[in-house]
């Protein structure tokens, strides 16, 4: 019989000090008055992102999230004119590019 590892005993960690991706990171927070928690010591990221799921036991659990602008999501959603646009940043990486001129002329925002 194996014996079931010890859910209050600190994750192993790397020589970095990071926890291992397939190891759970085990930490007690307390929420402040206004409502925060401080998750650093169990490998948050500052600048992060996460979705916040709770559980109706109780159970918060954290999800990596990338939230991407909605005028954007018509790149991710047509994935040719996501070729287009790669494809036109390595033109004009390689050089490949042409003056058109000022657009000046076409500006009608106020700031």
């Amino acid at each position: 019989m194996t014996a079931e590892p010890d859910p209050y005993e600190p994750a192993a960690r790397s020589a970095s000090g990071d926890a291992e991706p397939s190891e759970t990171v085990r930490i007690e927070v307390e929420v402040d008055s206004r409502g925060r928690v401080s998750l650093g010591k169990a490998g948050a990221q500052p600048g992060r992102r996460y979705r916040v799921e709770q559980r109706v036991d109780g159970v918060l659990i954290l999800v990596p999230v990338v939230s991407i602008p909605e005028r954007e999501m018509i790149v991710w959603r047509n994935p040719e004119l996501a070729e287009e646009i790669r494809e036109a940043l390595n033109e004009a990486e390689r050089g490949e590019t042409e003056d058109l001129g000022s657009f000046a002329q076409y500006d009608d925002d106020e700031d």
